[in-house]
Protein backbone atom coordinates (compact mmCIF):
# COMPACT_ATOMS: atom_id res chain seq x y z
CA UNK A 1 0.00 0.00 0.00
CA UNK A 2 1.36 3.36 -0.89
CA UNK A 3 0.50 6.93 -0.03
CA UNK A 4 0.91 9.15 -3.04
CA UNK A 5 0.89 12.91 -2.63
CA UNK A 6 -1.73 14.99 -0.87
CA UNK A 7 -4.52 14.64 -3.40
CA UNK A 8 -5.26 12.17 -6.19
CA UNK A 9 -5.13 13.16 -9.84
CA UNK A 10 -8.74 14.18 -10.21
CA UNK A 11 -9.09 15.93 -6.85
CA UNK A 12 -5.99 18.06 -7.04
CA UNK A 13 -6.43 21.81 -7.51
CA UNK A 14 -2.84 22.48 -8.51
CA UNK A 15 -1.97 23.76 -11.95
CA UNK A 16 0.21 21.49 -14.08
CA UNK A 17 2.33 22.12 -17.15
CA UNK A 18 3.98 19.65 -19.51
CA UNK A 19 7.46 21.22 -19.40
CA UNK A 20 10.59 19.25 -18.66
CA UNK A 21 13.46 21.06 -16.93
CA UNK A 22 16.54 20.27 -18.98
CA UNK A 23 19.33 22.18 -17.26
CA UNK A 24 19.05 23.80 -13.84
CA UNK A 25 22.04 26.06 -14.51
CA UNK A 26 20.68 27.98 -17.48
CA UNK A 27 17.00 27.41 -16.57
CA UNK A 28 16.13 26.27 -20.07
CA UNK A 29 13.00 24.25 -20.65
CA UNK A 30 12.20 21.77 -23.38
CA UNK A 31 8.61 21.69 -24.57
CA UNK A 32 7.12 18.20 -24.46
CA UNK A 33 5.82 16.97 -27.82
CA UNK A 34 2.17 16.14 -28.41
CA UNK A 35 3.09 12.46 -28.68
CA UNK A 36 4.74 12.53 -25.26
CA UNK A 37 1.76 14.37 -23.79
CA UNK A 38 -0.52 11.65 -25.11
CA UNK A 39 1.69 8.95 -23.60
CA UNK A 40 1.50 10.67 -20.21
CA UNK A 41 -2.27 11.11 -20.53
CA UNK A 42 -2.67 7.46 -21.49
CA UNK A 43 -0.64 6.40 -18.44
CA UNK A 44 -2.93 8.40 -16.14
CA UNK A 45 -6.07 6.98 -17.76
CA UNK A 46 -4.90 3.37 -17.70
CA UNK A 47 -4.01 3.81 -14.01
CA UNK A 48 -7.42 5.24 -13.09
CA UNK A 49 -8.79 3.85 -9.80
CA UNK A 50 -11.97 1.74 -9.98
CA UNK A 51 -15.01 3.71 -11.12
CA UNK A 52 -13.01 6.91 -11.71
CA UNK A 53 -11.99 6.76 -15.38
CA UNK A 54 -14.31 9.66 -16.30
CA UNK A 55 -13.04 11.83 -13.45
CA UNK A 56 -9.42 11.27 -14.43
CA UNK A 57 -10.31 11.91 -18.08
CA UNK A 58 -11.91 15.25 -17.21
CA UNK A 59 -8.73 16.41 -15.47
CA UNK A 60 -6.42 15.03 -18.15
CA UNK A 61 -8.32 17.00 -20.81
CA UNK A 62 -7.59 20.19 -18.86
CA UNK A 63 -3.87 19.48 -19.16
CA UNK A 64 -3.86 18.92 -22.92
CA UNK A 65 -4.46 21.12 -25.94
CA UNK A 66 -8.08 21.00 -27.14
CA UNK A 67 -9.01 17.98 -29.26
CA UNK A 68 -5.63 16.30 -28.78
CA UNK A 69 -7.43 13.14 -27.64
CA UNK A 70 -9.70 12.15 -30.52
CA UNK A 71 -12.86 10.07 -29.92
CA UNK A 72 -11.21 7.12 -31.67
CA UNK A 73 -8.12 7.38 -29.49
CA UNK A 74 -10.22 7.66 -26.33
CA UNK A 75 -12.16 4.54 -27.32
CA UNK A 76 -8.90 2.67 -27.79
CA UNK A 77 -7.60 3.73 -24.37
CA UNK A 78 -10.91 2.83 -22.71
CA UNK A 79 -10.86 -0.57 -24.42
CA UNK A 80 -7.33 -1.25 -23.13
CA UNK A 81 -8.39 -0.16 -19.63
CA UNK A 82 -11.50 -2.35 -19.66
CA UNK A 83 -9.58 -5.39 -20.89
CA UNK A 84 -6.73 -4.90 -18.41
CA UNK A 85 -9.11 -4.67 -15.42
CA UNK A 86 -11.92 -6.98 -16.62
CA UNK A 87 -14.26 -4.03 -16.22
CA UNK A 88 -17.96 -4.76 -15.89
CA UNK A 89 -20.33 -3.43 -18.56
CA UNK A 90 -24.11 -3.23 -18.23
CA UNK A 91 -26.10 -5.33 -20.68
CA UNK A 92 -29.82 -4.92 -20.08
CA UNK A 93 -30.50 -5.80 -16.45
CA UNK A 94 -27.20 -7.59 -15.81
CA UNK A 95 -23.44 -7.03 -16.03
CA UNK A 96 -20.70 -8.97 -17.82
CA UNK A 97 -16.89 -8.72 -17.65
CA UNK A 98 -14.80 -7.43 -20.54
CA UNK A 99 -11.79 -9.67 -21.18
CA UNK A 100 -9.63 -10.83 -24.05
CA UNK A 101 -11.09 -14.35 -23.81
CA UNK A 102 -14.53 -12.95 -24.75
CA UNK A 103 -13.34 -10.63 -27.51
CA UNK A 104 -14.53 -11.18 -31.08
CA UNK A 105 -13.28 -7.83 -32.34
CA UNK A 106 -12.65 -4.34 -30.91
CA UNK A 107 -16.31 -3.73 -29.99
CA UNK A 108 -17.96 -7.17 -30.03
CA UNK A 109 -17.76 -9.72 -27.21
CA UNK A 110 -19.18 -13.10 -26.28
CA UNK A 111 -21.68 -13.29 -23.43
CA UNK A 112 -20.79 -16.73 -22.08
CA UNK A 113 -24.09 -17.01 -20.20
CA UNK A 114 -26.56 -16.30 -23.01
CA UNK A 115 -24.08 -17.38 -25.73
CA UNK A 116 -24.90 -14.27 -27.71
CA UNK A 117 -22.82 -11.52 -29.27
CA UNK A 118 -22.71 -8.19 -27.41
CA UNK A 119 -21.67 -4.87 -28.93
CA UNK A 120 -19.86 -2.81 -26.30
CA UNK A 121 -19.45 0.96 -25.94
CA UNK A 122 -16.13 1.10 -24.11
CA UNK A 123 -16.48 4.72 -22.97
CA UNK A 124 -20.01 4.30 -21.59
CA UNK A 125 -19.54 0.78 -20.14
CA UNK A 126 -22.75 -0.47 -21.74
CA UNK A 127 -23.47 -3.31 -24.13
CA UNK A 128 -26.25 -4.24 -26.54
CA UNK A 129 -27.09 -7.78 -27.60
CA UNK A 130 -26.66 -8.31 -31.35
CA UNK A 131 -29.71 -10.38 -32.20
CA UNK A 132 -29.24 -10.65 -35.96
CA UNK A 133 -25.74 -12.15 -35.95
CA UNK A 134 -24.78 -15.59 -34.62
CA UNK A 135 -21.55 -16.22 -32.76
CA UNK A 136 -18.59 -17.29 -34.90
CA UNK A 137 -17.95 -21.07 -34.88
CA UNK A 138 -14.69 -20.48 -32.98
CA UNK A 139 -16.39 -18.69 -30.06
CA UNK A 140 -16.42 -21.89 -27.96
CA UNK A 141 -14.68 -25.26 -28.13
CA UNK A 142 -17.57 -27.63 -28.91
CA UNK A 143 -15.76 -30.59 -27.32
CA UNK A 144 -15.70 -28.78 -23.97
CA UNK A 145 -19.20 -27.27 -24.02
CA UNK A 146 -20.77 -29.62 -21.46
CA UNK A 147 -17.90 -29.11 -19.03
CA UNK A 148 -17.83 -25.34 -19.63
CA UNK A 149 -21.55 -25.06 -18.88
CA UNK A 150 -21.18 -27.06 -15.66
CA UNK A 151 -18.28 -24.88 -14.49
CA UNK A 152 -20.22 -21.72 -15.36
CA UNK A 153 -23.19 -22.84 -13.26
CA UNK A 154 -21.00 -23.66 -10.24
CA UNK A 155 -18.95 -20.46 -10.45
CA UNK A 156 -22.09 -18.32 -10.85
CA UNK A 157 -23.37 -19.81 -7.59
CA UNK A 158 -20.07 -18.96 -5.89
CA UNK A 159 -20.08 -15.36 -7.17
CA UNK A 160 -23.71 -14.78 -6.17
CA UNK A 161 -23.05 -16.09 -2.67
CA UNK A 162 -19.73 -14.38 -1.90
CA UNK A 163 -19.65 -11.15 -3.92
CA UNK A 164 -22.43 -9.21 -2.22
CA UNK A 165 -22.85 -5.48 -1.69
CA UNK A 166 -21.53 -4.39 -5.08
CA UNK A 167 -21.56 -5.53 -8.69
CA UNK A 168 -20.12 -8.86 -9.74
CA UNK A 169 -20.23 -11.28 -12.65
CA UNK A 170 -18.31 -14.14 -14.17
CA UNK A 171 -17.65 -15.53 -17.61
CA UNK A 172 -16.45 -18.99 -18.64
CA UNK A 173 -14.82 -19.49 -22.03
CA UNK A 174 -13.32 -22.45 -23.89
CA UNK A 175 -10.77 -22.52 -26.65
CA UNK A 176 -8.22 -25.00 -27.95
CA UNK A 177 -8.73 -27.52 -25.15
CA UNK A 178 -8.57 -24.90 -22.37
CA UNK A 179 -11.32 -23.46 -20.16
CA UNK A 180 -10.89 -19.96 -18.73
CA UNK A 181 -12.92 -18.52 -15.84
CA UNK A 182 -13.04 -14.75 -15.40
CA UNK A 183 -14.50 -13.24 -12.21
CA UNK A 184 -14.94 -9.50 -11.76
CA UNK A 185 -16.47 -7.37 -9.02
CA UNK A 186 -16.41 -3.76 -7.91
CA UNK A 187 -17.76 -1.44 -5.23
CA UNK A 188 -17.70 2.30 -5.87
CA UNK A 189 -18.70 4.93 -3.32
CA UNK A 190 -17.16 8.19 -4.47
CA UNK A 191 -19.38 10.28 -2.17
CA UNK A 192 -17.53 8.70 0.72
CA UNK A 193 -14.17 8.88 -1.08
CA UNK A 194 -13.47 5.22 -1.77
CA UNK A 195 -13.72 2.53 -4.42
CA UNK A 196 -12.39 -0.95 -5.02
CA UNK A 197 -12.31 -3.72 -7.60
CA UNK A 198 -11.40 -7.40 -7.77
CA UNK A 199 -10.83 -9.53 -10.81
CA UNK A 200 -9.40 -12.99 -11.14
CA UNK A 201 -8.67 -15.28 -14.05
CA UNK A 202 -8.53 -19.06 -13.73
CA UNK A 203 -7.39 -21.60 -16.30
CA UNK A 204 -8.31 -25.29 -16.40
CA UNK A 205 -6.07 -27.28 -18.69
CA UNK A 206 -5.11 -30.95 -18.66
CA UNK A 207 -6.94 -31.46 -15.37
CA UNK A 208 -5.03 -28.71 -13.54
CA UNK A 209 -6.39 -25.37 -12.32
CA UNK A 210 -4.25 -22.25 -11.86
CA UNK A 211 -5.12 -18.59 -11.50
CA UNK A 212 -4.23 -15.02 -10.71
CA UNK A 213 -6.19 -12.38 -8.75
CA UNK A 214 -5.71 -8.62 -8.98
CA UNK A 215 -7.07 -6.15 -6.45
CA UNK A 216 -7.28 -2.37 -6.45
CA UNK A 217 -8.59 -0.19 -3.64
CA UNK A 218 -8.58 3.60 -3.40
CA UNK A 219 -9.32 5.93 -0.48
CA UNK A 220 -8.91 9.65 -1.09
CA UNK A 221 -10.50 11.67 1.70
CA UNK A 222 -7.90 14.32 2.59
CA UNK A 223 -5.23 12.19 0.94
CA UNK A 224 -4.61 9.52 -1.65
CA UNK A 225 -4.10 5.98 -0.37
CA UNK A 226 -4.11 3.13 -2.86
CA UNK A 227 -3.72 -0.63 -2.61
CA UNK A 228 -2.72 -2.62 -5.67
CA UNK A 229 -1.80 -6.25 -5.33
CA UNK A 230 -1.50 -9.32 -7.53
CA UNK A 231 -1.60 -12.90 -6.27
CA UNK A 232 -0.75 -15.90 -8.40
CA UNK A 233 -2.21 -19.26 -7.42
CA UNK A 234 -0.20 -22.40 -8.23
CA UNK A 235 -1.64 -25.33 -10.14
CA UNK A 236 -3.88 -27.77 -8.32
CA UNK A 237 -5.22 -31.03 -9.66
CA UNK A 238 -8.94 -31.26 -10.28
CA UNK A 239 -10.31 -34.74 -9.69
CA UNK A 240 -12.25 -36.73 -12.22
CA UNK A 241 -15.95 -37.54 -12.35
CA UNK A 242 -18.75 -36.22 -14.49
CA UNK A 243 -18.91 -32.63 -15.71
CA UNK A 244 -21.09 -31.50 -12.80
CA UNK A 245 -18.59 -32.87 -10.28
CA UNK A 246 -15.72 -31.15 -12.10
CA UNK A 247 -17.65 -27.87 -12.12
CA UNK A 248 -18.22 -28.03 -8.38
CA UNK A 249 -14.56 -28.96 -7.77
CA UNK A 250 -13.37 -25.95 -9.80
CA UNK A 251 -15.68 -23.57 -7.92
CA UNK A 252 -14.57 -25.01 -4.58
CA UNK A 253 -10.87 -24.58 -5.37
CA UNK A 254 -11.49 -20.99 -6.49
CA UNK A 255 -13.40 -20.31 -3.28
CA UNK A 256 -10.65 -21.73 -1.05
CA UNK A 257 -7.88 -19.81 -2.79
CA UNK A 258 -9.70 -16.47 -2.94
CA UNK A 259 -10.95 -16.76 0.63
CA UNK A 260 -7.38 -17.39 1.83
CA UNK A 261 -6.24 -14.26 0.01
CA UNK A 262 -8.97 -12.14 1.57
CA UNK A 263 -8.20 -13.47 5.06
CA UNK A 264 -4.51 -12.71 4.56
CA UNK A 265 -5.33 -9.14 3.55
CA UNK A 266 -7.59 -8.78 6.59
CA UNK A 267 -4.81 -9.99 8.88
CA UNK A 268 -2.39 -7.56 7.23
CA UNK A 269 -4.67 -4.60 7.91
CA UNK A 270 -5.09 -5.62 11.56
CA UNK A 271 -1.32 -5.90 11.90
CA UNK A 272 -0.83 -2.50 10.29
CA UNK A 273 -3.29 -0.87 12.65
CA UNK A 274 -2.07 -2.54 15.84
CA UNK A 275 1.68 -2.75 15.20
CA UNK A 276 3.08 -1.19 12.01
CA UNK A 277 1.45 2.23 12.27
CA UNK A 278 1.95 2.44 16.03
CA UNK A 279 5.65 1.70 15.65
CA UNK A 280 5.95 4.67 13.31
CA UNK A 281 5.02 7.18 16.01
CA UNK A 282 6.04 7.69 19.64
CA UNK A 283 3.10 7.85 22.03
CA UNK A 284 5.16 9.55 24.74
CA UNK A 285 8.50 11.40 24.62
CA UNK A 286 11.70 9.97 26.07
CA UNK A 287 10.89 11.62 29.42
CA UNK A 288 7.85 9.35 29.68
CA UNK A 289 5.79 12.46 30.42
CA UNK A 290 3.00 13.86 28.32
CA UNK A 291 3.60 17.10 26.48
CA UNK A 292 2.49 20.18 28.36
CA UNK A 293 0.56 22.36 25.95
CA UNK A 294 0.22 25.39 28.29
CA UNK A 295 1.83 28.26 26.36
CA UNK A 296 2.36 30.40 29.45
CA UNK A 297 4.26 27.60 31.16
CA UNK A 298 6.64 27.33 28.19
CA UNK A 299 7.20 31.11 28.23
CA UNK A 300 8.03 30.99 31.92
CA UNK A 301 10.55 28.18 31.42
CA UNK A 302 12.17 30.09 28.57
CA UNK A 303 12.46 33.24 30.72
CA UNK A 304 14.02 31.27 33.58
CA UNK A 305 16.63 29.73 31.27
CA UNK A 306 17.50 33.12 29.80
CA UNK A 307 18.43 34.56 33.22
Amino acid sequence: MSKIGSKDAHHSKKEFTFNVHRDMSDEEYEEVSDEEKLQIAQHFLLSSPPGQFDEVLADVKKLLPPSLISPEMLTGIARAYNTRHSTLVTVGDKVMPICKEAEIDATKYVDSVSKKMVKVDHTKWTGTVVEDKPLPPTAFDASLESKRTAILSAVETYVTKHFGGGRAACGVYSKEGKITVVISGDKVNLKNFWSGAWHSTWTLESGELSGVAKLKAHYFEEGNVQLQTTKEFPKVAIGGGDDEAIGKAVAEEIFKAEQALQMALGAMYINMSEETLKSMRRVMPFTRSKMEWNLQAHKMVKQLHSK
